[in-house]
């Protein structure tokens, strides 16, 4: 074998086995945090982050119940409006109900229609949500959700999302919303 073609194999060959033995990591780009924005409501005594690439609409409810404040979060690949009679996309909602005319415990609302609570096992873990004591449940309804509930001023909140499944994206933002949620 020629001088010149042997070391080449032999270059070659190095350069295998270094590949091999760093695995390719050498190449791989670092994760990258995902980029954030920012929400803030004065009125409702709230802030947050939540991922880019989520649609926030926000606006007063009125519908059956008492009227209510919600603030509603959709992926921008899932914001295409819904054809008539067709389901709507998975969601995020921020939920405020005013709470001082005929005060509620968080129990007391537990059971309402409202709540969501009632569609599932009727079974809640503690926990809290910037300090403040919370309720958290799931629930079925046309998909499957979760919901964090707590008081803050005169309002009964709930933070939802629904989702197919506890993989989805979407489940991933809404912890990453409750971590972030600030009451003021």
């Amino acid at each position: 074998m020629k001088p010149t073609v042997l070391g080449i194999v032999i270059v070659l060959a190095l350069l295998a086995a270094g590949a091999i033995f760093y695995g390719g990591s050498v190449f791989t780009p670092a994760p990258q945090e995902p980029v954030l924005q920012s929400y803030a409501n004065d009125a409702l005594g709230i802030m947050f982050t939540y991922p880019q690439g989520y649609v926030l609409s926000e606006g007063e409810i009125g519908e059956g119940g008492r009227s209510h404040y919600v603030i509603t979060l959709i992926r921008e690949a899932d914001a295409v409006p819904v054809v008539a009679g067709g389901e709507g996309p998975t969601a995020i909602n921020l939920d405020f109900y005013q709470n001082d005319a005929t005060p509620q415990t968080l129990n007391q609302w537990l059971v309402t229609n409202e709540s969501n609570f009632m569609l599932g096992d009727k079974t809640y873990a503690s926990t809290t949500v910037d300090s403040v004591e919370a309720v958290s449940y799931r629930w079925d309804g046309l998909y499957q959700g979760e919901t964090t509930a707590f008081t803050n001023r005169n309002y009964i909140a709930a933070v939802s999302v629904t989702y197919m499944s506890p993989a989805d994206e979407i489940y991933t933002a809404y912890r990453s919303i409750l971590s972030s949620l600030r009451l003021h």
